[in-house]
């Protein structure tokens, strides 16, 4: 059996448009690009409409210098799209459920603060999965 590791990675509505487009993450944490490695999982939820949209595995990563819409990034991930979600979900409907949020009445500053990427716990991935299929 593998041993991935789970991340939550929080984007904005135009980061998902090219983010699905391209398979395709780019970010400036090194903290956050050491850690994450090849076939690790990560969901990925779209703050501004409170939902996670898909699940992708890591392929690779590198450091590599790269604008996207006029942004510069350090650091990319190619990834393999798993699964899209088209159940929508109320997110705050499984916070009581998910470990990884402490502040269950303020939930959302565990997901509003996130730069980048959060790591969650087997048992949070399987929550939210659950939730999703």
């Amino acid at each position: 059996m593998q041993n991935f590791n789970y991340y939550l990675f929080v984007v904005d509505e135009e980061s998902w448009d090219i983010f699905k487009s391209s398979n395709l993450i780019t970010i400036n944490n090194k903290d956050t690009f050491q850690k994450i490695s090849k076939n690790d999982r990560i969901l990925v939820y779209v703050s501004s409409i409170s939902k996670i949209m898909g699940l992708y595995g890591v392929i690779s990563k590198e450091k590599e210098e790269i604008t996207i819409n006029d942004k510069q990034y350090s650091y990319k991930f190619d990834l393999n799209l798993l699964e899209f979600f088209d159940k929508s979900i109320n997110f705050k409907d499984i916070v009581p459920k998910l470990d990884f949020i402490t502040n269950k009445k303020r939930w959302y500053t565990h997901i509003g603060g996130v730069k980048d990427a959060k790591r969650i716990s087997l048992k949070d991935y399987t929550t939210l999965i659950r939730s999703l299929v």
